[in-house]
């Protein structure tokens, strides 16, 4: 019976790492403000001839296509005084594989929270654990957490161009991601800067977040104990 308890627990604690980091994935793909940001940061209004307010519509379109909101990325723009679609037909297509592994990040990140609940409450009423297992195991988990992430973290600082370079090839099976800056708008509104950006606020979040959870599952069992009288 031993064994399978340890099994649930481990299991239980690889989920953390998991979940954070694709809660924070999902977390980052529907901020407006990290676009808005990224928008700014790299004078994109420049680059696209675009306004700010035409880049808040364009960014606001990604967000409910992503998240199956809208059935199309495709966005009228003001050009030459004609109303034109701003992304060509490669774009569109690479558009949809994105928002597929982005619908895929989202239920991997609600099956590991709702397989961490069942896990937690196995441990506590299935093996009579009691409350304290899970918060081992959250502690384990946030320890796990943190040393994945130095690993990333040291990479994508020393190598972020070949971390990139991975991610897409492993995530997509063609090559529609390889866009042309002098003809593809997508390429434009989201210069590789921004995703450099955009992974180090997730490293940062993902590593906070492990830290929190680490600290206030080691302290909470540790205060509780010592305000109980023996």
């Amino acid at each position: 019976m031993k064994i399978f308890q340890k099994i649930l627990f481990w299991l239980f604690s690889l989920c953390l790492p998991i979940f954070l980091v694709t809660g924070t994935i999902a977390w980052e793909v529907n901020s407006l403000s990290l676009y808005v940001y990224g928008f700014d940061k790299y004078d994109i209004s420049e680059a696209t001839g675009l306004d700010s307010q035409q880049l808040r519509t364009v960014a606001q379109r990604l967000i409910d296509y992503f998240d199956l909101r809208a059935d199309s990325t495709q966005v009228e723009v003001s050009r030459g005084g004609a109303k034109v679609g701003l992304f060509n037909e490669r774009e569109l297509i690479h558009l949809e594989d994105v928002r597929n592994l982005i619908q895929r990040d989202y239920w991997v990140a609600r099956g590991v929270f709702l397989l961490m609940v069942i896990f937690a409450v196995a441990l506590i009423f299935g093996f009579k654990s009691g409350w304290r297992e899970p918060m081992k195991g959250l502690f384990c988990g946030s320890i796990i957490t943190l040393g994945l992430m130095v690993v990333l973290g040291v990479w994508a600082v020393v190598g972020f161009d070949q971390f990139f370079l991975l991610f897409h090839l492993v995530s997509f099976t063609n090559q529609f991601w390889m866009l042309d800056p002098a003809h593809d708008y997508l390429i434009r509104l989201f210069p590789e800067g921004f995703f450099y950006d955009a992974a180090m606020l997730g490293y940062g979040v993902v590593m906070l977040s492990a830290l929190l959870i680490g600290g206030l599952s080691w302290g909470v069992p540790r205060l509780i104990s010592r305000k109980i009288p023996r």
